[in-house]
């Protein structure tokens, strides 16, 4: 989509953001080990924490079923999420902002400028994560909310504000069985 703005045109990329929880397929999780890659059917097995070994399952499985060029895979506690895009890098984090912290004291440990609200350290936090994992210096960020989560979206280009589709894993596990 383009948007004209005197002289200057912005191309806004589509952004796709996905979320699942680990409780969907935490039934039998080895069964879906046959839909991933042989590599990450070995990276899987090699997992000792049983929640761990969820969240490896289904955030490779969620970025094999979307297809797109560019993913980014996040993780916290019951949740996973990816963010994916056809034409530009992405990075994304996720964290529970319900969680009481010394904020002021992991900005430092983190190296971040310290934020004047716990809320303000989770933002710079997530953006500080998601940037990471674009290993590029980001164009645009965008938040979403989802519970008492935040998640953050970072990218090479500008984007609009995604919506957060929710990743169903059991069709996908029902339609491989056909």
């Amino acid at each position: 989509m383009r948007l004209a703005f005197g002289f200057f045109y912005f191309i806004m990329h589509p952004m796709q953001v996905f979320i699942a929880d680990i409780d969907s397929i935490s039934k039998n999780p080895d069964d879906y080990l046959a839909l991933l890659s042989p590599e990450d059917k070995l990276r899987a097995t090699k997992f000792q924490k049983h929640t761990r070994k969820l969240q490896f399952i289904l955030g490779h499985l969620m970025v094999n079923s979307i297809g797109k060029k560019y993913t980014s895979i996040a993780h916290k506690d019951r949740f996973v999420v990816v963010a994916s895009a056809q034409n530009t890098p992405v990075g994304i984090d996720i964290e529970n902002v319900s969680v009481e912290r010394d904020f002021v004291a992991g900005a430092a440990l983190a190296g971040l400028k310290a934020p004047k609200t716990l809320f303000d350290f989770y933002k710079v936090f997530t953006e500080s994560e998601a940037t990471y994992k674009l290993d590029a210096p980001s164009d645009c960020t965008r938040f979403i909310m989802h519970d008492d989560y935040l998640i953050c979206i970072v990218s090479t280009r500008q984007f609009s504000v995604p919506r957060l589709s929710f990743f169903d894993a059991e069709s996908i596990l029902t339609a491989k069985k056909k």
